[in-house]
């Protein structure tokens, strides 16, 4: 029974971290799926993480029969306090920001890194006296050189396209 739980803790631990992984290297930031429902790849991973870990650490002092439900309860259990206490409110918090940030197309900005021809590239650009970075793009996907002074045409998928001023 041990094997069986050392395999459902590492496969959950394992895709945790896959999945944190990618979402950083695609540049996601959505690390439990899309939309706020509970059945999703983060929330699936905890349970599954808490299930394998408890269950393991229960069947030790325990029969089966008694080892699974209460592993089960407690992944189900953490598995929800994660939703409800970290996903729900990061869902809540990025459809906050999206609307903020589309608000910035026809914002001025700087280009920080040169964006080489339809290649990404960095701008910054200042709001409410806070500055700001983000992945942008040229409009039209000619090279625009360091410092030029741009505009924010529009943004999609957290990449934002500029044009010259």
């Amino acid at each position: 029974m041990e094997t069986v739980f050392t395999i459902i803790f590492g496969v959950g631990v394992g895709y945790s971290a896959l999945a944190f992984i990618l979402g950083e290297a695609l540049g996601s930031g959505d690390y439990g799926g899309g939309g706020a429902l509970p059945i999703q790849p983060s929330v699936i991973a905890a349970f599954v993480t808490v299930f394998g870990g408890t269950g393991l650490i229960l069947a030790r002092f325990m029969p089966p029969l008694t080892a699974i439900p209460l592993a089960g309860l407690l992944g189900a259990a953490i598995a929800f306090g994660f939703y409800r206490l970290i996903v729900l409110p990061l869902t809540k918090a990025q459809n906050t920001t999206a609307i903020e940030v589309q608000s910035l197309i026809g914002h001025m900005a700087k280009v920080a890194e040169k964006i080489p021809q339809g290649q990404y590239g960095k701008i910054t650009y200042k709001v409410n006296d806070s500055t700001y970075h983000a992945p942008a793009k040229s409009e039209d996907g000619n090279e625009i050189a360091r410092y030029t002074s741009v505009e924010i045409v529009y943004i999609e998928k957290n990449t934002y396209y500029v044009r010259p001023i």
